[in-house]
């Protein structure tokens, strides 16, 4: 429970960062760091997978869900740069 609270504490305070400084750069600059991260999770579980330390259902499902964010996110990005567009 203590482990909670702290990693909850943790959230609520980069939350308020973030309202505090958030503008378009930042938004930009974050938003790209959770897709390299989401991208280099992918990498990291496909190595797994091969190197025989995941089972194939296990690695391939999370494959999938952090293909899923990243995909996500730059669409995100995109409909949002279309907007700006216009």
């Amino acid at each position: 429970m203590e482990q909670f609270l702290i990693e909850f504490i943790v959230i609520i305070a980069i939350f308020f960062v973030l309202k505090i400084f958030w503008n378009a750069r930042l938004k930009f600059w974050l938003g790209n760091f959770v897709i390299g991260m989401n991208v280099f999770a992918c990498i990291l579980y496909l190595y797994g997978f091969y190197s025989n330390v995941m089972p194939y259902g296990d690695a391939f499902s999370k494959v999938l869900l952090h293909s899923v964010v990243a995909i996500i996110i730059h669409t995100l990005f995109s409909l949002d740069e279309k907007k700006k567009i216009k």
